[in-house]
């Protein structure tokens, strides 16, 4: 759950000021010269009316909107991470693509509400996000709990890691929407359409599906059971034994071996793997082999083995590579930005002149609750472009930074005993 700090203090706005401040994030929409956007990060607005009102890209981040309402209300690509909307009304508000990371939403109304494309995923993974921890503010998963959200159009929206447990869904449209491991314990979601929708480790124990449109692949990958909650349990101790286990010694130098003719089959099979929690498919194992130069991108390589792999200028741009063994991997020059590798283990790895742009390499926090830390001890680093990456607690020492591109890179916590540059 997100938390915000005792005494620290909000600003508190009348109806009459906030309506001023509206007026002028209209004319800012309009491009008239004495527009402002609305920018109220942590104010307490609770309470207050924002009905029929054209919101769209304003800035509420952090702010406390308990029992506010937004009715009919254009919140289009709003910033409201981590906001605090217990009990609004935002029926038939329109929130395309709005931030609601870590948004507090347990007992709101969103009858009828347009949410294509909003990301509702659990905040603590976000990065960039300074401002909250110097006001104290330790944001979690987005909470749906109770949430009333019938007729909702939710297509393609993320709301991996979020709490939704008792949330009303019925006839909500819900077509490609990201599903993974959201609590929906007792959820009402009779006559939804979860067309291309991703469940895996969703729980859905005690929930309504009647007249839900969900295809059986979806189903079949979601938790319906004790006995599927038990094997996912059994899952994460077999991640957790992984992740344990010592990392290779400078003796454990694989011989390289070609790329698999059956390589894409590997990957598909692989993904079955991760998305059943061991279920279906197999884990892919490519330590040794030389992929240099393949196309890897977006692809689904959480827990992959690939100690002493040969990826030099790979291209693995936005892939999830969270927990992944890349101990001694050749990445030189590789394309690594924005890829997930929370709780990856890259010790000894040549990550030379590779490219970690807004990549996250922080702890991964586990279901209950364990962080694994990302592991680049004796990392050669030597002009990476770490633009934009969190590293935040990673485990550097040793590690050769000499030459790296380091603007804006967060590395608060981190471990860099003996580093070079």
């Amino acid at each position: 759950m997100s938390g915000y700090t005792e005494g620290k203090p909000r600003v508190r706005l009348t109806q009459q000021q906030l309506d001023r401040v509206c007026e002028r994030h209209a004319a800012h929409l309009e491009g008239k010269p004495a527009g402002a956007r609305l920018c109220l990060p942590f104010f307490d607005l609770s309470g207050l009316r924002f009905d029929r009102r054209n919101l769209t890209g304003a800035n509420l981040s952090g702010a406390l909107l308990t029992a506010a309402s937004f009715q009919q209300a254009i919140l289009d690509g709003a910033d409201l991470f981590g906001a605090e909307l217990h009990g609004a009304n935002l029926e038939e508000a329109r929130l395309r693509g709005a931030d609601l990371r870590g948004a507090t939403l347990a007992g709101a109304i969103l009858r009828g509400a347009l949410m294509s494309d909003c990301d509702l995923r659990d905040g603590a993974a976000a990065a960039g996000r300074e401002e909250f921890r110097v006001m104290g503010f330790v944001p979690g998963p987005a909470d749906m709990s109770a949430t009333i959200m019938t007729g909702c159009d939710l297509t393609g929206a993320r709301l991996s890691g979020s709490l939704a447990k008792g949330a009303d869904l019925s006839g909500s449209r819900l077509t490609r929407a990201r599903l993974i491991r959201v609590d929906l314990r007792g959820a009402r979601l009779a006559g939804a359409d979860l067309g291309g929708a991703v469940l895996s480790g969703a729980d859905l124990r005690g929930a309504d599906l009647e007249g839900a449109v969900v295809p059986a692949a979806a189903l079949a990958e979601a938790v319906r059971t004790d006995a599927d909650r038990h094997r996912l349990a059994a899952f994460e101790a077999a991640l957790m034994a992984e992740l344990d286990d010592g990392a290779p010694s400078e003796a454990d130098t694989l011989v390289p071996r070609p790329a698999p003719v059956d390589l894409e089959e590997m990957l598909e099979r692989h993904a079955r793997w991760v998305a059943s929690a061991g279920r279906e498919g197999c884990q892919l194992d490519i330590s040794g082999m030389d992929l240099s130069g393949e196309d890897l991108a977006g692809r689904v390589l959480t827990m992959m083995l690939a100690k002493g792999t040969q990826l030099r200028g790979a291209d693995l741009s936005g892939a999830q590579l969270q927990a992944a063994n890349l101990t001694g991997a050749d990445l030189r020059s590789a394309d690594l930005s924005r890829a997930d590798l929370r709780g990856g283990r890259l010790d000894r790895a040549n990550l030379i002149d590779v490219n970690l742009e807004q990549a996250a390499l922080t702890p991964l926090v586990t279901a209950r609750g364990r962080r694994v830390p990302c592991s680049l001890v004796r990392a050669r680093l030597a002009g990476a472009v770490l633009r934009g990456a969190d590293l935040r607690e990673a485990d550097l020492t040793g590690a050769d930074l000499i030459g790296a591109e380091r603007d804006g890179a967060k590395m608060d916590g981190a471990v860099l005993e003996g580093v070079r540059g």
